[in-house]
């Protein structure tokens, strides 16, 4: 839906009123009757084009000014009349119609819809870097000379063998999708750099892809950095986050989906009632792992990784968007972006993606199969493929 010259989305809303998107779809549908008190809200939300300053958000009623609340009653009272006169003569509901055709205008140059970007607006791709403990040296600066020369290729520099991305905990899911990107859309500029080079909410204005969790960076990055990136996750409002178990080891954590009381994900503190946790999976075997995992060279071998693919409106720049792939394991990052990627997948991902969700605004937790030590692409539509959805 349009309000106030901008795209509001029935997610949007329904997260600024603490509300399944479900439970919002039902009343605009026709197939169920708010109670008044929703249709006060509904009305409150509408009166104000504060509502979508910054990110898309319910007032309390105490704030609004007076022409606010002049406009807050006769918005109710026309919403009252509405539901009333629709509860009277409205038709059962018609059955669904099915989705359109894309027009090639829809459709990339590769045929996909989901990696394509009509506008052709900039591209920007941020990335996971190493941590200092992943390349081996944990505070102050290091004596580059002492670090082995890949990691002194990863973080010096001035050494004639610097590579860019050797730092890059997200390398492979970025080969993969530069050139899938570059071939879908020829014309829009394609650029990438680690979250530890964001400075600038300038830098975050166009169209956005995002690697890895942005909650376990923060910790990580520089204070400058740290502003820009953290006041952009808060942003992306989302009933999923990554917990990591107390015990320090980097394999132990999970996705948690906060849920209410019928177990629809919300992320309203008053509706929370419970969450649903959701874990990788190891070979089981007795190597010493307090897990029942089987380690070989002290590590627990990987048999699947749990991944978030997320679209939501960018909320530095409405009129883009915010593509996450985030797996518990890197993994799980490859394998996400390889179901809109790999031409033997995509489109019976994307089919699917489009006839059970809203593709500019969803978020699914999948399973992503490891085979002999090969990330293999998921397909949504298997049997316990997909873990939950919104």
């Amino acid at each position: 839906m349009k309000t106030f010259g901008r795209q509001v989305t029935q997610r949007q809303l329904s997260q600024a009123m603490g509300l399944s998107n479900a439970l919002i779809s039902s009343w605009e549908s026709g197939n169920a009757v708010p109670p008044e008190e929703r249709l006060r809200a509904y009305a409150r939300f509408f009166s104000s084009n504060r509502s979508i300053e910054g990110s898309v958000h319910l007032l309390p009623e105490d704030d609004l000014n007076e022409d606010e609340t002049v406009a807050m009653e006769g918005l109710f009272e026309e919403f009252k009349r509405l539901r009333d006169q629709g509860s009277e003569e409205a038709p059962p509901p018609a059955p669904p119609t099915p989705p359109a055709p894309p027009r090639a205008s829809d459709v990339g140059e590769l045929g996909g819809r989901f990696l394509y970007y009509s506008d052709g607006q900039p591209i920007t791709i941020l990335c996971t870097p190493l941590s200092r403990r992943q390349l081996g040296y944990e505070k102050g600066e290091p004596d580059l000379g002492k670090l082995p020369p890949a990691v002194q290729y990863a973080v010096n520099r001035r050494h004639p063998n610097f590579v860019r991305n050797l730092a890059n905990g997200d390398i492979d899911p970025l080969v993969e999708i530069v050139g899938h990107l570059r071939a879908e859309n020829p014309k829009a500029f394609v650029q990438w750099f680690t979250y530890d080079n964001v400075s600038s909410p300038d830098q975050l204005t166009g169209h956005l892809i995002l690697f890895g969790g942005i909650d376990d960076q923060l910790s990580d990055l520089p204070s400058g950095n740290q502003d820009t990136v953290g006041d952009f996750r808060d942003r992306l409002k989302t009933p999923v986050s990554v917990v990591w178990d107390n015990d320090g080891v980097e394999f132990d954590a999970e996705f948690v989906v906060t849920v209410d009381d019928d177990g629809v994900p919300t992320i309203d503190q008053n509706e929370i009632k419970s969450t649903e946790a959701f874990r990788s999976t190891f070979l089981a075997g007795d190597g010493g792992d307090d897990r029942g995992r089987q380690l070989l060279h002290g590590v627990p071998q990987l048999t699947s990784d749990v991944a978030l693919i997320q679209r939501s409106i960018n909320p530095f720049n409405p009129d883009t968007t915010v593509t996450r792939f985030g797996g518990m394991f890197s993994r799980g990052t490859y394998g996400a972006v390889r179901a809109f990627t790999d031409a033997r997948f995509r489109e019976g991902n994307e089919e699917w993606l489009n006839r059970n969700l809203d593709p500019d605004d969803f978020w699914m937790l999948i399973r992503v199969p490891v085979v002999a030590n090969t990330t293999m692409t998921p397909a949504i539509s298997n049997p316990g493929t997909l873990l939950k959805a919104s």
